[in-house]
């Protein structure tokens, strides 16, 4: 599985990739650390010709030169990327937030934990979810029910 991590916070994105890569099965994680990168990535363009498709974007809000609601809107108005899921994580524990990116297309919004229990929980979570998706879409694909 392939995560495309969007986080400006270094210390954030450290901590995430080690809890992804402690699961038996760990996901590629690619990391970004702003909004147009993350662009550039999930289109293919400049540097990220080459990026494969990421399984599940997960995406920080609040980012240096394009804001996380601007890459979700992008991402979910174009045909053939609007499937990606995204994940917000965001420190906001404003409820609007988490409505507004609902309606912008995101599966899930979550607030960023504050302790590194918190953070293996969520992680944890992600994983399972993710591994849901990946199942759902496979069976959809091949043409069996459920």
């Amino acid at each position: 599985m392939d995560i495309l991590l969007v986080e400006d916070n270094k210390s954030d994105a450290f901590l995430l990739k080690e809890l992804f890569a402690k699961k038996s099965n760990a996901p590629e994680i690619h990391w970004v650390v702003d909004g147009y990168d993350a662009l550039d990535y999930v289109f293919r363009r400049k540097q990220y010709q080459d990026a494969p498709r990421p399984d599940v974007i997960l995406l920080d809000l609040k980012l240096p030169r394009i804001s996380g609601y601007e890459v979700l809107k992008q991402i979910k108005s174009v045909p053939g990327y609007a499937d990606i899921p995204v994940v917000i994580l965001t420190t906001s524990l404003n409820p609007l937030d988490h409505t507004q990116c609902k309606a912008l297309g995101a599966d899930i919004c979550l607030s960023k934990p504050y302790g590194l229990k918190d953070y293996e929980s969520m992680v944890q979570r992600l994983m399972s979810w993710a591994a849901l998706r990946v199942l759902d879409e496979a069976m959809m694909t091949s043409g069996v029910a459920h």
